[in-house]
């Protein structure tokens, strides 16, 4: 884990997207100078309003939607709690978002009320794990997951490895809501099935490519049958591994199972892979 390998939330993201980027911002919850108890963090709630924009022509989530949503409740947990990106670059440091796992429990519609919360859980070697939970109004739960990021020094370029941070942070509540790791190897063939190039859209802030924009890729692969059964989606893992940046060649690779599909992205222009993401499918 010695290379830069920054992911962010979505693209074109405010002062506070590079901790946002996963909430990774994890454990943030030092308003106003002061300490909040993790109750507090764990305890507030953000309302977020779905659009037609996230879901595809048979009303069905897009995968990268899921990414967007936490993107969003992540920047206003930020602005909450009185940090943001100048915070953590005053160190030199950035957020960088190694994984997310997803578990799907009710279909999400267009103009539907969400309402979603996020708490720091654990802090193990250089990853930091956060979990984040949406329900609707009435109480049902949509979908929760967690994620793991890392700190990243960013004159370096390489993973800060120290026990703690330059700034204050709270105990981790070890409330686990899925079953996560920070990565995971895909055991399956992959074929490719599209080349790409990265383009001055894709990028953010950072000058890489955004973390959301690799759900949008593998969307684009998608059959109009895959298309439609993204209503029986149950489960999705991301493991970013390297960065894309700016004018890199890569290549979309998939493989398919009754109940499963796999991607990956390999960066034909470092030779190297960027990310793999699997997605696991009910009746």
């Amino acid at each position: 884990m010695g290379k830069l390998q920054l992911y962010f939330s979505r693209p074109n993201l405010t002062r506070s997207a590079i901790p946002a980027q996963l909430f990774f911002c994890t454990k943030l919850c030092y308003h106003r100078k002061r300490r909040k108890n993790m109750r507090q963090e764990k305890d507030c709630i953000y309302e977020i309003l779905t659009t037609a924009s996230y879901l595809n022509q048979h009303k069905q989530l897009k995968p990268y939607a899921y990414q967007v949503l936490f993107e969003q409740m992540a920047e206003r947990h930020l602005s909450d709690l009185g940090l943001n990106v100048d915070t953590t670059m005053q160190y030199g440091l950035a957020w960088a978002l190694i994984s997310m796992s997803l578990e799907v429990t009710n279909p999400i519609e267009d103009n539907m009320k969400l309402l979603g919360s996020t708490w720091f859980s654990q802090h193990k070697g250089p990853y930091f794990r956060r979990e984040l939970l949406f329900r609707d109004e009435a109480g049902r739960l949509m979908f929760q997951g967690s994620t793991h990021s890392v700190l990243l020094d960013m004159e370096k370029r390489t993973v800060f490895r120290k026990k703690e941070p330059p700034f204050p942070m709270h105990e981790p509540t070890e409330q686990f809501l899925v079953n996560a790791s920070p990565g995971f190897k895909l055991e399956t063939e992959l074929f490719p099935v599209e080349d790409r190039s990265v383009m001055p859209s894709h990028i953010d802030c950072l000058g890489h490519v955004n973390n959301c924009r690799y759900g949008e890729f593998i969307y684009d692969t998608f059959s109009e049958e895959e298309q439609e059964k993204l209503k029986h989606l149950k489960r999705m893992d991301i493991h970013f591994l390297s960065e894309l940046r700016k004018g890199d060649r890569f290549t979309i690779k998939k493989s398919a199972e009754e109940q499963r599909l796999y991607f990956q992205g390999f960066n034909q222009s470092k030779d190297d892979v960027s990310f793999n993401i699997q997605m696991q499918f009910g009746d």
